[in-house]
């Protein structure tokens, strides 16, 4: 709908009338999107008038009308309750809708609705995500240009709190998915939780092994046990899923349907108290012991699978611009965590690190530009104020999740244009040689680490020839996302949740 003040009773008024009357209207409903309307007698329904009153669409599903509203739905339904006089309900869940289960999905639909899916189980906690990178943003601005020492004790407060959202991803993103796949929302934290207890954690570190700093001399390496712990007897997987998405929407995924049929056969009478004890029973195990092991061990062999592919003699130009063009898939899996130790042992067997520094920067700024695009072409205020907020948080601190859920993988034109961007950028780095010689999260302030340490004389030479490429790579982003997106498919996209 336009963003002008609207009037909700006089559009209600016009719906009414062009579904055939209050005496038409057996049932009226609404989700987060849409006005659902039940009429006696479909043939007095105006279909095309309807589209016509400034809605974003309108549909027969069956014998229900559907009226898109977007994001003004709970105005238009109280007003439509009012002229109608209808029973009022609770807003239901659009995909437990009958007429949306009923039909059977291609293997090539199903597989186009896992990244949907994903991005909806983060889309609601980007507030979150975004103030604390906007917060990191700021504290490392402070300090970077000497306003306030590192050392001051408000910057070290700050800096853990800036930490928090990224430190319990997990338990976030439970609450976001038990929304989405229909769990009590407790459950989904409790499960996003168990994954990220602080002595699960400690068990994590003794079973994969550590590494102690030793001033002076080389780092002491702890070996690990293997395990971090055990449940019934049988090990538990020591896999680290603090700022992780995957495992616990896959866990949260499961516990969806285990619910349901607890809820099936267990009497009402009991429900309240069994239903969550044996959830709890099931999944902790469950999660611990599979579905999350199964998740990190995926990432873990993808990554030892690049590093593998890298040394072909003639294959490391085309993956770096690969790797470079699918790096916010490789993001979006948690991978990149998983990338970490391929990264060392690419810098420890070459003296610089050309492979995941080098798409990591490109990601960032290409879809900076990406967000930038869309909030110079988006009409919608809420649209607007999200791509630039997005793109500050990918340009400035380097935190990737807003953009990434709220905008390129929400708006997929926008992420189709960044990943070109990526590649060339990418295909050019590789054949320039651009590597890092130093690890870290990319964001303006860790471009240092394309200096070479050595004393020699061209040791800026990474690092300009890194900026160059970053140019390259948001220019042709830039130029493709005003190109390729369009804001009316957007509205489509909100529309439709």
């Amino acid at each position: 709908m336009a963003e002008q003040k609207k009037d909700f009773g006089t559009l209600a008024s016009q719906i009414v009338e062009l579904i055939g009357g209050k005496d038409n209207i057996t049932h009226a409903a609404h989700c987060i999107t849409r006005l659902r309307i039940t009429p006696k007698d479909t043939s007095l329904v105006k279909l095309d008038e309807i589209k016509k009153l400034g809605v974003i669409g309108a549909q027969m599903v069956g014998d229900q009308v559907q009226v898109i509203i977007g994001k003004d739905i709970d105005e238009v339904y109280d007003a439509f309750v009012n002229v109608t006089g209808v029973e009022r309900t609770a807003a239901i869940d659009e995909n437990l809708d009958p007429e949306l289960t009923k039909k059977k999905k291609s293997f090539k639909e199903i597989l186009g609705s896992i990244f949907p899916a994903i991005v909806s189980c983060v889309f609601p906690i980007l507030p979150a995500l975004l103030a604390c990178g906007m917060l990191q943003g700021i504290v490392m601005m402070l300090v970077n240009f000497h306003i306030v020492p590192a050392d001051n004790p408000t910057i070290a407060t700050l800096t853990w709190v800036y930490n928090v959202a990224f430190w319990f991803l997990p338990i976030f993103v439970g609450y976001a998915s038990a929304k989405r796949f229909g769990v009590k929302t407790a459950m989904g934290m409790l499960m996003g939780a168990i994954l990220i207890h602080p002595t699960f954690l400690e068990l994590v570190k003794t079973g994969a092994g550590y590494t102690v700093p030793n001033p002076g001399g080389p780092p002491t390496v702890v070996p690990g046990t293997g395990s971090a712990g055990s449940l019934f007897g049988f090990s538990i997987y020591p896999g680290d899923y603090t700022s992780t998405i995957i495992p616990v929407i896959v866990c949260v995924f499961v516990m969806s349907f285990i619910e349901k049929f607890l809820n099936k056969y267990i009497p009402k009478n009991v429900r309240f108290v069994l239903v969550p004890t044996l959830e709890l029973l099931i999944m902790a195990p469950l999660g611990l012991l599979v579905l999350a092991p199964i998740s990190h061990r995926l990432s873990t062999a993808l990554a030892g699978l690049l590093i593998g592919l890298f040394h072909i003699p003639g294959v490391g130009a085309i993956l770096i611009c690969l790797f470079s063009a699918f790096y916010p898939f490789i993001v979006i899996t948690g991978m990149h965590f998983n990338l970490m130790s391929v990264a060392m042992a690419i810098g420890q067997q070459m003296g610089k690190n050309p492979l995941t520094s080098v798409a990591g920067f490109l990601f960032q700024y290409t879809q900076a530009a990406a967000c930038l695009a869309v909030a110079i072409k988006a009409k919608n205020a809420e649209r607007r104020s999200l791509a630039l907020s997005c793109a500050f948080s990918d340009a400035i601190p380097g935190i990737s999740e807003p953009g990434m859920y709220g905008i390129t993988f929400k708006y997929k034109k926008a992420l189709y244009a960044a990943m070109i961007g990526s590649g060339v950028a990418g295909l050019i780095a590789a054949l320039m040689n651009v590597g890092a010689y130093a690890g870290g999260p990319p964001n303006i302030f860790t471009f240092g680490m394309f200096i070479n340490p050595a004393p020699v004389p061209n040791a800026l030479a990474d690092l300009k020839r890194m900026i160059i490429c970053i140019v390259i790579g948001v220019v042709i982003t830039f130029i493709g996302t005003m190109l390729l997106y369009k804001d009316e498919e957007a509205d489509k996209i909100d529309a439709e949740g």
